[in-house]
């Protein structure tokens, strides 16, 4: 064997020797992660996006390990009937989740179950003017309609309803009036007994518009008047008038 074949062989037998020790190392550090992360949970990964407060189905989920040392049972969700309280009930998003999200508990909330008696109605609201982003799910608001007059009657402002429950908000769409005119507007549902539900299809139906009022988190208070109309204005403003030259009355005096 000449000097090159001998450098050769030794060459090989040092990239040999290089390999072996390269493996050992892989498996070593392999090793190292499965002692460090432990055994493997599983999760559940969103398969494509979901708007707030819509349902989410098994098709619309997949199994996803995530280790164990990751996992918190508190935290993710492996089986979309833990966060129901009662069987039967469907689970909705309680915010937007973007697919490839690993679902959390802070996400998923059963769906909101209707009493004995009671309907849930879903209307359209301006979405500037009667939710301007402020009213969300769970808020307790008044709702308002405005009748414009119809030549007998004044034109008014009515309290509709007091002091209920928003069920559900849903994604902004848009509406074209009878002139033509486009405005935003947002579905808004409600649960409420059939009296107040005949009530409020009645405002939404010949109404001029529908304004929704934001009630404190501490409470109603005295709502006022049931209802504001022309007439009220006028009288409001001889009144004014009145105040005014009586006013000036005392101070020419």
């Amino acid at each position: 064997m000449n000097p090159r074949q001998r450098r050769g062989v030794l060459l090989m037998i040092v990239a040999g020797i290089g390999a072996i020790a390269v493996f050992f190392t892989v498996v070593s550090y392999v090793n190292g992660l499965n002692r460090e992360l432990g055994t493997y949970r599983t999760a559940l990964r969103l398969t494509q996006d979901v708007a707030a407060y819509q349902p989410i189905t098994e098709e619309m989920v997949e199994e996803h390990q995530v280790p164990a040392k990751f996992f918190d049972e508190e935290t993710f969700i492996s089986d979309l009937t833990d966060v129901l309280d009662q069987p039967g009930r469907q689970a909705v998003s309680s915010t937007y989740i973007a697919e490839g999200s690993l679902l959390q508990t802070s996400m998923v909330i059963p769906a909101p179950e209707l009493e004995a008696g009671e309907r849930e109605i879903a209307i359209m609201v301006n979405a500037e003017t009667g939710v301007a982003g402020k009213v969300n799910r769970q808020s307790r608001v008044d709702i308002y309609a405005t009748f414009p007059s119809d030549g007998e009657s004044d034109s008014c402002a009515t309290r509709v309803l007091t002091d209920v429950e928003v069920l559900e908000i849903g994604q902004i769409g848009s509406s074209t009036d009878e002139s033509g005119q486009v405005a935003s507007v947002v579905p808004v549902t409600f649960r409420l007994d059939p009296q107040d539900t005949l009530k409020l299809t009645y405002a939404e139906a010949f109404s001029g518009s529908l304004r929704l009022g934001l009630i404190s988190p501490e409470g109603s208070g005295d709502p006022g008047d049931i209802q504001f109309c022309s007439s009220d204005q006028e009288n409001l403003e001889k009144d004014k008038q009145n105040d005014d030259e009586s006013t000036d009355q005392g101070q020419d005096n």
